[in-house]
């Protein structure tokens, strides 16, 4: 098969899932794909851009409810989020990286979650703010699926399945924030 955009990016999620962000190298990755590095870079500009878009390609797989946006389809969007994301290694800081970069990001891709619960938050709340509100969510999605990873990591058992009551409770918080 010939080398594509998207089998370097199946070929990357891979590596991630399998070993961890501090292994996913543009010369571990051509190793992986049996080419040279010189042959990615006519399909990914840098690591950045590659990053950029395994973050845009896992945020794109969380389930969205189609319904109108209410406070509670914001809460399903986040929990639908951390069932996504437990099994993938370091996928907070992957995605932290397209977050300083979006909406600046020079990939093809774009974070279209982020940019519904934007749209989602200002018509839930009515907040002059949300892109604000959109990041602030994302960005506690990030740390608390980071937190359970961590944990799991320290003790030696998997994260849970399922978002803790924690979990729920501080995105509960934050809708109920933007909405007051």
């Amino acid at each position: 098969m010939a080398l594509s955009r998207e089998k370097i990016l199946d070929t990357a999620f891979d590596v991630l899932r399998q070993f961890g962000l501090a292994d996913l190298s543009m010369r571990r990755l051509a190793t992986e794909l049996g080419v040279a590095p010189g042959a990615l870079y006519y399909h990914v500009k840098n690591k950045q851009e590659l990053l950029a878009s395994l973050a845009s390609r896992m945020l794109a797989t969380v389930e969205h409810p189609q319904a109108a946006a209410t406070p509670g389809s914001l809460l399903i969007t986040g929990e639908n989020t951390y069932r996504q994301l437990i099994p993938v290694k370091e996928c907070s800081e992957v995605i932290r990286l397209a977050l300083a970069l979006h909406p600046a990001t020079l990939t093809p891709d774009r974070l279209t979650l982020l940019d519904t619960l934007e749209t989602d938050f200002e018509a839930v709340t009515g907040t002059p703010q949300p892109a604000q509100a959109a990041e602030i969510f994302m960005h506690t999605c990030l740390s608390l699926i980071e937190q359970e990873q961590t944990r799991a990591l320290l003790t030696g058992s998997a994260p849970p399945a399922e978002p803790p009551a924690s979990y729920t409770s501080a995105l509960t918080a934050i809708i109920k924030g933007f909405t007051a």
